[in-house]
């Protein structure tokens, strides 16, 4: 079973303008679109476009929290368990023209009992699962909680995925999961410094000298680059018409977990991640899979 871990899932109201946008003026949508949120949320979501069941966990509160509920439980291949807080679920605003503006709001609070509601929803994880905590932290909610469920997670025996933008080199010492998918600014914020396309191999190699067993870094438009501890590789894709890049990480950290249960060799495996990532930005909504498989067919993988 996949296991999705959201801490601060989202109602994320789109508004799509034909001019770009101006401060202080009345602007008027061409179209807006309201869909739920959140990293763990969308790889669920992917993967249900898929055929892939996953178990989606996350904090739900108030009427936003019952919005989001119901979007996500109209997916057959969803499964949500419900941690139910007092406090009302966020809502974003994604505002599309030329550029994308992100106005993300900051969470709910989650106090310790909810946390703890949390862990017990994670009880059932069971040998070989593969769970999925991803997106950022809700007020309340730190790097304890990740290091709580690590453990839980490896007691099972299961594994661990992480794309988290707040942790440190310290905290996956810690809790050293089986595959992250950072970004170059993400990766930078691990190490509390500057990291771009001179300098990334290096800081990719410490952290699977700290115990990451598999790390997948997304480069953009410039491709992704894959390493563990026993090979390398540069990933290139074919060019794109950027529609929105929103979720583009989580289309491709879900297609690279979509192939490990189909049981994909690792080159198809980026390949797919890669195409994935780049379907999502040429899409306004989730990537169509044949759009995946056309682009695929595309991308090269290079061992470096």
């Amino acid at each position: 079973m996949i296991v999705t871990i959201t801490f601060n899932p989202s109602l994320d109201y789109f508004v799509f303008l034909d001019r770009p946008f101006h401060e202080g003026m009345i602007m008027r949508a061409k179209r807006t679109g309201l869909r739920a949120g959140g990293k763990g949320v969308n790889i669920s979501l992917v993967l249900a476009e898929q055929g892939i069941q996953s178990r989606a966990v996350m904090f739900l509160g108030g009427r936003v929290g019952l919005l989001i509920e119901q979007e996500i439980s109209g997916k057959a291949e969803i499964e949500v368990v419900k941690v139910e807080i007092s406090q009302e679920n966020r809502i974003n605003i994604k505002i599309m023209d030329q550029v994308e503006t992100a106005i993300n709001a900051l969470g709910p609070q989650v106090t310790q009992e909810d946390q703890n509601a949390l862990l017990m929803a994670l009880q059932s994880i069971r040998q070989d699962d593969l769970v999925v905590i991803s997106g950022s932290f809700c007020p309340g909610v730190g790097a304890e909680l990740v290091g709580r469920i690590s453990d839980l997670v490896s007691s099972a025996g299961a594994k661990l995925i992480t794309d988290i933008p707040n942790l440190t080199e310290d905290h996956y010492r810690r809790i050293r999961p089986h595959l992250i998918k950072p970004n170059l600014e993400e990766l930078g914020l691990i190490f509390n410094t500057h990291v771009d396309l001179a300098n990334y191999r290096g800081y990719v190699q410490r952290l699977l000298q700290d115990g990451v067993a598999n790390v997948v870094l997304s480069l953009g438009k410039e491709g992704s680059y894959f390493a563990n501890a026993k090979e390398a590789y540069q990933i290139w894709g074919p060019p794109v018409e950027v529609v929105n890049t929103v979720g583009c990480g989580d289309a491709m950290l879900a297609n690279m977990i979509a192939s490990l249960v189909r049981q994909h060799d690792l080159i198809e495996t980026l390949k797919y991640a890669e195409a994935a990532g780049r379907a999502k930005a040429a899409s306004a909504g989730l990537p169509q899979q044949e759009t995946i498989e056309r682009l695929a067919r595309q991308v090269v993988v290079q061992p470096v």
